[in-house]
């Protein structure tokens, strides 16, 4: 009998979404309870931690209380096969009426690194689309950072798109927060909850079909103070992206604008010009409007991009050294230059 523990169990919603969001870990539970803050319902939501007090304070309205990674019989330290898949397991009974799920996790820590692939690959073999945003640590968290890398590549294998929100990339606060990363993914989290709950099957599947085009992708938020301005709110925008991923890779743009009154097509049709003329090429394109009666804003998925992509140089080089240093084999750096780490940490 595995030891995990189902706190509670309240079914999602099925007249007004079918969306579920899943917060994996400390991050992701904190991540989860900003996007409730920000107006999801927390009747679908699921907050999966392995720390009590932790899980007891999360907004969602579904909790799974998970066994402590560092025991010796958790199934997190048996992430392969059936113990594996019975961690997963215990999260399908708040997702299983949901035709869309969203994951919400941080990398670097045990909890989310772990389990979080395992849970999105488990639904993404029986609940499709699955869409993951993931936030990466500080760039001088350098050991949590090599972590949260090697966790990317898991979660990228194991979701049809992830939304990279990092947090040694510098970005301005949209909503006087002092933590951007935290306020960027959750606001990703709610534009993308808000237009599958309030779209046709049709608008839904062209972005998860643009999502789709490569297995990451990175998003752009920022406020629009009038719509005649759209351009220049998708060109601010786009100077801030949530990763360090090149825009002349982009194949396609989402374009979620939320407001008192939706985008007409000559807007849309604007805002799409600002975006191939900075990425440098046409892209695939939708865009979907919500209503809202707060201050008008705008959130740019830019899709397309593979997981080498979301390797910096800094990165890289971070990387080898670490796999250098602990025996690893590795690729060549792009420096050229091999030096164990203690003697990078001398210079």
């Amino acid at each position: 009998m595995s030891t995990e523990e189902i706190v509670s169990h309240q079914p999602l919603s099925s007249h007004s979404s079918q969306v579920a969001i899943v917060g994996v870990g400390g991050a992701g539970n904190n991540l989860l309870s900003q996007a409730i803050d920000g107006g999801i319902s927390p009747r679908n939501c699921v907050a999966v931690n392995t720390d009590r007090g932790q899980l007891s304070e999360s907004r969602a309205r579904n909790k799974v209380l998970l066994a402590d990674s560092t025991e010796t019989n958790s199934p997190l330290t048996r992430q392969r096969g059936g113990e594996g898949q019975l961690l997963a397991y215990r999260v399908s009974p708040f997702t299983r009426e949901s035709d869309f799920t969203i994951l919400l996790t941080g990398l670097g820590g045990a909890t989310g690194t772990k389990a979080a692939p395992l849970i999105a690959q488990w639904h993404r073999d029986r609940v499709r689309p699955i869409v993951s945003v993931v936030a990466l640590p500080f760039i001088h968290e350098r050991e949590r950072r090599f972590v949260a890398l090697r966790g990317l590549k898991k979660m990228v294998e194991a979701c049809d798109c992830t939304v990279i929100v990092d947090n040694s990339v510098e970005k301005l606060a949209l909503l006087d927060s002092k933590r951007v990363a935290d306020e960027t993914a959750a606001l990703a989290v709610r534009g993308l909850s808000e237009v599958v709950a309030s779209s046709d099957q049709m608008i839904s599947h062209q972005i998860l079909n643009i999502l789709s085009l490569g297995s990451v992708a990175t998003v752009c938020i920022g406020p629009v103070e009038s719509r005649e301005r759209v351009q220049s709110a998708v060109s601010n925008a786009l100077t801030t992206p949530s990763a360090s991923l090149p825009l002349t890779k982009a194949k396609g743009a989402v374009l979620l604008f939320r407001g008192i009154e939706p985008l007409n097509n000559g807007q849309a049709a604007q805002a799409y010009e600002a975006i191939s003329s900075l990425v440098g090429h046409d892209v695939d394109f939708v865009h979907v409007s919500t209503r809202c009666q707060a201050r008008s804003s705008l959130s740019i998925f830019l899709s397309g991009y593979t997981y080498d992509m979301a390797l910096g140089t800094v990165d890289d080089l971070i990387e080898d050294l670490y796999d250098m240093e602990y025996g690893l084999e590795s690729k060549a750096t792009r420096v050229g230059v091999r030096m164990p780490l203690y003697e990078m940490e001398l210079a």
